[in-house]
C-alpha cells in the first residue's frame, strides 16, 4: 500500500467507527408520520401512464439518486448554470442541488471538484459516495490550470461523500481540492489511486463499494493512452488499484463497464462485446459467451438491468440488454471520426442468466418497438419495467463535428415509453397500450428513477459542452411519470420492519379486508434504485421476499408472515443498505417506505437460515351450534358454497356472514 493510500485508509477509520464524523444513517425521516397516517401523494388530478412537468432542478440532472422519502439530489458537470453558489472557492456556477420531492423546489449545494461522468452508490451505512470526474474546466468545457471561469477543481481522483437529510442540513463532504490534474493531493484525503473518469461502480457483500476502470481525461471513447484498467475499493484496501486484464482486451468500448454482483458473489462484467465472471477475492476470470447483435456499454448505451429476484425460481439472477449500437466504427478520445448520428440504434434485447449452467448463453428476447440508444429501464414495485428516455439515431457523446443538429452524437429523440414484462410469454413482453408519448426530448445526460409514491422522476437531456439555450439545449425541468396504477387505492398495512436482517425469524404484515385471491395476489419486495447516470441504474435491484398467509374470514384480516431477507448467499443477491419497501397487492403498491437492509454498517454481514415458513391457510366462518340437524346439513352445504367463493365473504363481519348463513339454510 502506498503512503498516499495508508494515510486515506487511516482517515477513514474513524468515519467507519462513526466517532470523528457523524455518518449516522438518514436514509428514513424518523419525524415522518406513521404509514397508517401518512397521505397519499396523489391529487386526484394525474392521469395514469402519461407525463407531468412539476419544477426545476437547477442544475442539469445529468446524475442522481433518491437520498430518502423527500429529497432527491442531482448532479452536474461542471459547466455555466443559472444558478449559482458561493463556497471554498468563491462564487460560481452550482453544479449540484438537493431537489424536493414534494415542493418540486431545490437548493444549491457546493460541489467544487469536476463531476462530470462521475460514477456512484450507497455504502452499507447510507453514506452516499460520488467517484472520479474529468479535469477542471472553463468556459466551452474547454480544460483548465486555474480558476478561470468557473472555479472548479479537479475531479479526477475524487471522492464526494453524503449522509442525506430531510432538513436541508447536509453538505457534500469533499477533500481539499487543486487545479493541477497531477497534483498529488488532488482530493485530499478523499482521493483514488488514479484518474477514473467513466467508472463503474458496484455495491459488495459488507457494503463496501468496487470501482472499477475509467480512463483519464478522455473523450468519446478510451484508448491505451488513456485507460486505467485496474480497479479500488472504498474504503481503500491493501494492495489497491489492482489490475484487470479485462479492462484492457475490451479497448476502445469499456468505460462505465457493466458490472452486477452475482449470487455465487462473483461479479458479472460486460464491455464491448466480451463477457465474464471475476472472482475479486481470488483474482481470476472465467469468460462467457460474447454479446450479440450489438454494443451495449457506454457509448453505444443500451438499456440493463438485473430482472427481478424472486424466490420462484431460487433467486436466480438474469441480466437484460436492450438496444445500443452495432456500428463497428468506434474513433478515438477525441470524436466519433465520422457521421455516427446517421446510423440507427440497435433494436434487439437478449437475457443471460451467468449462474447455474455450465455454458451460460445469451438469449434472444423481444425486440423492442424501435431501436434506441441511451434508453433506460426502472423497476417499477409490480415488477414490470418501464423503458423511456434516449436517441433513435447514433450513440451517446457529443462534439463539434457538425454532423446533425447541436452537438449531439444521438438524435431523433425518442417520446414515447414502452412497459417490459419479464414474466410475460416470449412475444408478448413489450406493450404500449395506453401510454402517452412526453412532449421532452431525454437525449445524453438524462435520468429516470422511481419515487416512493411508485411514480418516475425525469429529468435533464444536456448534450453540450457547455450550458446552452440552443437546440438541443440543456435541460433542467423535471417531469414526474404516472403508472398504471397511480390513482389506485394503495394498499395499508401493519407491520413494517425498520431493517431486514439476513436469515432469522419472520415477521407479519396484516391487512384488512382482503381474500384467499387477494392475499394470492400480494407479495412484498425491496428495491433500491441506485445512483443513476448515462441510462444506467448503479445498483438498481428488486428483491420479492418470500411469504406465506393466513386468512382469517371471520375478521376478512390477512396477515403474511414474510421471510427476512434470504440468508447465508443474501448479501450477494442484495447488498447492505437502505431501500424501498413495498407491499403489492394485486398489483397496487403501498407507499414506499425506507428500510435498512443489514447491519446498518460496513462490515461483514450476519447470515443465518430463514426459519421455515408456515403453510397459507384460510381460517373459515365458524358453524353455528345451536341448530337442528336438517338445519345443520343445510348450513353445512351453504358454508361450502361460500367457501368455494371467498371472494364474495372476505370482508364482511362475522354477524353479516351469519345472517348470510341463516339466510341460506331456509332455502
Amino acid at each position: 500500500m502506498s503512503s498516499i493510500n495508508l494515510f486515506a485508509l487511516l482517515s477513514l477509520l474513524p468515519l467507519l467507527t462513526l466517532a470523528s464524523i457523524d455518518l449516522t444513517p438518514r436514509w428514513r425521516d424518523p419525524a415522518a408520520p406513521p404509514l397508517g397516517m401518512r397521505k397519499r401523494d396523489v391529487n386526484g388530478t394525474t392521469t395514469p401512464l402519461n407525463f407531468e412537468s412539476v419544477g426545476d432542478t437547477g442544475v442539469s440532472a445529468q446524475m442522481v439518486f433518491l437520498g430518502n422519502n423527500k429529497k432527491i439530489y442531482v448532479l452536474d458537470k461542471t459547466e455555466n448554470n443559472p444558478v449559482e453558489i458561493t463556497g471554498q472557492y468563491g462564487t460560481h456556477p452550482a453544479w449540484a442541488t438537493e431537489y424536493d420531492i414534494e415542493s418540486n423546489e431545490y437548493r444549491t449545494m457546493d460541489v467544487f471538484s469536476n463531476t462530470f461522468c462521475a460514477g456512484g452508490g450507497v455504502l452499507g451505512n447510507g453514506t452516499w459516495v460520488v467517484f472520479g470526474g474529468n479535469q477542471p474546466v472553463t468556459t466551452g468545457g474547454v480544460a483548465s490550470t486555474d480558476a478561470a471561469a468557473y472555479s472548479d477543481t479537479d475531479g479526477g481522483t475524487a471522492i464526494r461523500m453524503l449522509n442525506p437529510c430531510t432538513d436541508e442540513s447536509c453538505e457534500y463532504i469533499q477533500g481539499e481540492g487543486s487545479y493541477s490534474t497531477s497534483a498529488q493531493n488532488t482530493g485530499g484525503w478523499l482521493q483514488m489511486t488514479g484518474r477514473r473518469w467513466y467508472p463503474m461502480v458496484e455495491a459488495l457483500p459488507d457494503g463496501s463499494l468496487i470501482i472499477i476502470g475509467g480512463d483519464k481525461n478522455g473523450g468519446y471513447v478510451n484508448t491505451q493512452a488513456q485507460d486505467n484498467p485496474t480497479y479500488e475499493f472504498f474504503p481503500p484496501r491493501s494492495g489497491d488499484p489492482v489490475d484487470l486484464q479485462f479492462l484492457a482486451d475490451t479497448l476502445p468500448v469499456n468505460l462505465y463497464a457493466l458490472t452486477w454482483l452475482m449470487p455465487s458473489g462473483k461479479l458479472f462484467m460486460q464491455a464491448n462485446r466480451k463477457s465474464i465472471l471475476y472472482d475479486y477475492n481470488k483474482k481470476t476470470t472465467t469468460d462467457l459467451a460474447d454479446m450479440p447483435y450489438a454494443t451495449r456499454v457506454y457509448p453505444a448505451s443500451a438499456a440493463t438491468a438485473m430482472l427481478p429476484l424472486i424466490p420462484d425460481n431460487g433467486y436466480a439472477a438474469t441480466l437484460l440488454f436492450c438496444g445500443g449500437s452495432a456500428t463497428t466504427q468506434w474513433g478515438n478520445d477525441g470524436t466519433a471520426g465520422y457521421n455516427v448520428t446517421a446510423v440507427a440504434a440497435d433494436d434487439t434485447c437478449v437475457r443471460i442468466t451467468p449462474e447455474g449452467s455450465t455454458d451460460p448463453q445469451y438469449e434472444d428476447d423481444d425486440y423492442m418497438f424501435e431501436g434506441r440508444s441511451m434508453g433506460q429501464f426502472v423497476i417499477l414495485p409490480d415488477g414490470t419495467f418501464w423503458m423511456g428516455n434516449g436517441v433513435g439515431m447514433g450513440t451517446a457523446g457529443y462534439g463539434d463535428d457538425g454532423y446533425s443538429v447541436g452537438q449531439s452524437y444521438g438524435q431523433a429523440p425518442i417520446y414515447m415509453p414502452a412497459i417490459y414484462n419479464a414474466s410475460a410469454p416470449l412475444g408478448g413482453r413489450w406493450n404500449r397500450t395506453g401510454l402517452v408519448a412526453s412532449t421532452n426530448e431525454r437525449m445524453y445526460h438524462s435520468v429516470a428513477i422511481l419515487l416512493p409514491d411508485g411514480s418516475l422522476f425525469i429529468a435533464g437531456s444536456n448534450p453540450n459542452k457547455d450550458f446552452t439555450t440552443a437546440q438541443w439545449r440543456s435541460r433542467t425541468d423535471s417531469e414526474r411519470w404516472y403508472p398504471w396504477y397511480y390513482n389506485e387505492q394503495r394498499p395499508t398495512y401493519d407491520g413494517f420492519p425498520s431493517t431486514l436482517s439476513y436469515g432469522g425469524s419472520s415477521f407479519n404484515i396484516t391487512l384488512t379486508g382482503t381474500d384467499e385471491a387477494t392475499a394470492q395476489n400480494t407479495k412484498i419486495v425491496v428495491i433500491r434504485g441506485g445512483f443513476n447516470t448515462h441510462a444506467i441504474g448503479f445498483g438498481q435491484r428488486y428483491l420479492q421476499l418470500n411469504s406465506t398467509y393466513s386468512v382469517d374470514m371471520n375478521t376478512g384480516n390477512t396477515t403474511h408472515i414474510v421471510s427476512q431477507m434470504p440468508g447465508t448467499n443474501g448479501p450477494n443477491l442484495f447488498q447492505p443498505g437502505p431501500a424501498m419497501f413495498f407491499v403489492v397487492v394485486n398489483g397496487v403498491p403501498s407507499q414506499g417506505e425506507f428500510v435498512m437492509v443489514g447491519s446498518g454498517q460496513v462490515e461483514t454481514q450476519n447470515t443465518t437460515t430463514n426459519d421455515p415458513l408456515p403453510s397459507s391457510t384460510v381460517i373459515a366462518v365458524p358453524i353455528p351450534s345451536n341448530t337442528t340437524t336438517e338445519g345443520t346439513a343445510a348450513t353445512t352445504q351453504a358454508a361450502a358454497k361460500s367457501s368455494a367463493s371467498p371472494v364474495m365473504i372476505a370482508g364482511l363481519s362475522t354477524s353479516i356472514v351469519a345472517a348470510l348463513i341463516a339466510f341460506a339454510s331456509l332455502l
